[in-house]
């Protein structure tokens, strides 16, 4: 049974092994649902099974957990909650088990270098495959699977909860065990390869097997709970899909979810961006957004967050219909840092759950950026081996880098997953050098332009057939490490905080495509005078610009009802402000009527939304680091008229102007966050 309204959750997080007597001795039930209940929480994540592999209840499948010496803790945690009126979530550990590993060796994950989890161990290594802590199995192991179904048989039929997280359904790194190839042989009759190359089709038929792979597991693990309880509602963790492309961690993990969510420590711009792509993604709302306890992570055991950051996370979440959920790691012993539930916790989610019952409308967007989940790669990475310690976080970084130029722009955004393409109605699309589109992507994307879509794409083409959109060849991209943009006549407006002698830098290679038709230039490509990397120079220090082109670096071109703006290189990424800016004003031009404008600076969201014939905007001040400073004279103009425009807190006047067609909202002074309630 999905429990709506569900917006504040605990995740209690018990990875802990049994070699110790002390190890959860002190763990008690009772006095953790009193604890968390009395903090606020709706829900209770209930470990059944942990990394460690180890059940939290009486099995006949595997081994118990010898700390709790036969007692059900999972029986006496489900029991409470209900009585309590908490929810239960169970918690099942997939792919990380460390038992499972130990005792059937045939079902270890093994990497490009032959080897399992725990023979290659560096402690310190950024990869948890490599920390050697961790015992990872292969979900192509048919006889794994056999395991998982025992597994979650055994915890679907004896106890009785209204969800199930199921953790990890993702490739640590590519697995290589006799499994995988056998698979992979028998559909393709290729060996598995080992080379990177984005070009190659079959190379991309490699990496859609893979995720069409997790994707089938994440399906068999979700078919087994609904098999015995339909009514649960399942969520894989889609932390991942803030991941590279070697985790083969994608949309298709989420059809197997009732709902999104998952875990994430990448900071509230990060939860911002992610929180939209997840709302868009989910089956169901609230969807889910998870963050640590600690700051600024799970390894931190002792650092706890500030009450501000709690409530910032709890705010962000809520206001794009997302619960909050706080991952806590429990003492080796079983117990939890009370003080902090009893603090910071209950008074961050007693400034928040006043405002649950405002949310959940239709969001007020005009720009929609895509997150090809399915194309989490660069194309630097060609040539590469697969083996390669250093995934590249180039295609992420560039999703959040645009974040950042919309959220300081005041641009309303949205963040949509692949499905959301079919009759998007937003003004602008945005893809960010996408190195890969699929046919069924590319078939929406076009749909959408020719039905009068405005697309902006930088970098890499993804597809064939928008190279023909644009009746472009490529032919390949510039030798220079660093490049120029020269405004051309039609650009000046956009480029104009550069000059002809001083045009916008790009730090990387731009892409070289040779353009037939009609298209508007914006900018040209300028060289440095000499090749970047060589010892030769004009300048010791730098590479000014010094060979100029008629290449082009930005163009604009009709097609159908709509239009495509092209940049030679992902200029989202740009540091300097004036650069971020030739950005903003980009998207800002591809718009018609804004949904609402704002002054609101640059660390500061407002997030708008329509719901029960009434508008909501929530100005959330998102600065990184506590204590929060107030900002001050935020103004929100939307079109046309309102009736009536008040906090929903009733704390302090709005005033309200109307002029010209807009009406300009005045809020003095926020702290960490207020919301307006305004009616046409």
């Amino acid at each position: 049974m999905w429990i709506e309204g569900n917006y504040r959750r605990s995740f209690l997080d018990m990875h802990i092994d049994d070699w110790n007597e002390e190890f959860l001795s002190r763990v008690d039930p009772e006095g953790l649902v009193k604890l968390l209940k009395d903090a606020g929480m709706q829900q209770i994540v209930v470990k059944c099974r942990p990394h460690t592999g180890l059940a939290f209840y009486p099995t006949k499948t595997g081994r118990m957990h010898k700390g709790l010496q036969g007692r059900d803790y999972v029986g006496e945690m489900i029991q409470l909650c209900h009585s309590n009126g908490i929810a239960v979530m169970a918690y099942f550990s997939q792919i990380f088990d460390n038992w499972a590993y130990e005792k059937h060796p045939e079902w270890r994950m093994i990497n490009g270098y032959g080897k399992t989890s725990r023979e290659e161990m560096v402690p310190d290594s950024d990869f948890m495959s490599r920390k050697g802590r961790y015992g990872i199995v292969c979900p192509n192991n048919e006889e794994y699977r056999q395991y998982v179904k025992e597994c979650l048989t055994e915890i679907t039929e004896n106890y009785q909860f209204e969800t199930i997280f199921l953790d990890m359904p993702f490739f640590p790194e590519v697995c290589y065990c006799p499994s995988c190839r056998k698979k992979y042989f028998e559909r393709t009759g290729r060996e598995m390869p080992r080379t990177i190359d984005w070009g190659d089709k079959n190379f991309r038929e490699f990496q859609s097997i893979r995720e069409e792979w997790m994707g089938e597991f994440a399906a068999f693990s979700a078919g087994v709970v609904k098999s015995i309880h339909p009514e649960v509602t399942i969520e894989h963790n889609l932390s991942m899909m803030a991941d590279p492309w070697q985790y083969a961690h994608s949309d298709l993990v989420a059809e197997a979810c009732d709902y999104a969510g998952g875990d994430l420590y990448g900071g509230f711009l990060q939860q911002t961006y992610m929180c939209k792509y997840y709302r868009n993604l989910s089956k169901a709302l609230p969807f889910v957004f998870i963050s640590s306890r600690c700051d600024p992570g799970l390894s931190y055991h002792t650092t706890t967050k500030t009450e501000e950051e709690f409530a910032l996370h709890a705010m962000i979440a809520l206001v794009h219909n997302g619960a909050f959920s706080i991952c806590d790691g429990a003492n080796p012993d079983g117990t939890l840092c009370e003080e902090v539930y009893q603090g910071p916790v209950k008074r961050a989610f007693a400034r928040t759950m006043n405002y649950e019952k405002y949310v959940s409308g239709d969001m007020l967007t005009n720009i929609s950026v895509w997150f090809p989940s399915r194309s989490k790669c660069h194309w630097s990475e060609n040539g590469s081996p697969v083996t390669d310690d250093k995934y590249s976080r180039k295609f992420m970084e560039t999703q959040i880098n645009m974040g950042k130029i919309l959220r300081e722009e005041n641009l309303p955004f949205d963040v949509i997953p692949s499905k959301k393409l079919n009759g998007l109605k937003s003004d602008v699309l945005i893809i960010c050098d996408t190195a890969v589109i699929h046919d069924d992507e590319m078939d929406a994307i076009e749909s959408y332009i020719r039905e009068g879509g405005k697309l902006y794409v930088s970098g890499h083409i993804g597809h064939g057939r928008l190279l023909e959109l644009l009746e472009a060849e490529s032919i390949g991209e510039t030798e220079h490490e660093v490049t120029y943009m020269s405004a051309a006549d039609k650009g000046m407006e956009i480029f104009s905080d550069f000059t002809a002698k001083s045009p916008m830098n790009v730090q990387g290679k731009m892409e070289l495509l040779k353009f037939s038709g009609e298209y508007d230039i914006l900018a040209t490509i300028t060289l440095p005078y000499t090749m970047t990397g060589k010892c030769e120079f004009s300048a010791i220090h730098s590479n000014p610009p010094g060979v100029f082109t008629d290449r082009p670096a930005a163009i604009v071109k009709k097609i159908g009802k709509g239009e495509i703006l092209w940049v030679a290189a992902p200029i989202e990424n740009s540091r300097p402000y004036t650069s971020r800016r030739v950005v903003g004003k980009i998207i800002r031009g591809l718009c018609k009527t804004l949904e609402f404008e704002s002054n609101a600076p640059a660390f500061a969201e407002v997030v708008g939304w329509r719901k029960d014939s009434k508008k909501y905007f929530a100005v959330i001040n998102e600065q990184e680091n506590s204590p929060v400073a107030p900002i001050y004279e935020i103004e929100i103009k939307i079109p046309g008229a309102i009736s009536s425009v008040k906090t929903v807190e009733e704390e302090m006047k709005v005033k309200a102007r109307y002029e010209n067609g807009m009406t300009t909202i005045l809020i003095p002074k926020v702290e960490l966050f207020t919301v307006i309630e305004i009616v046409d």
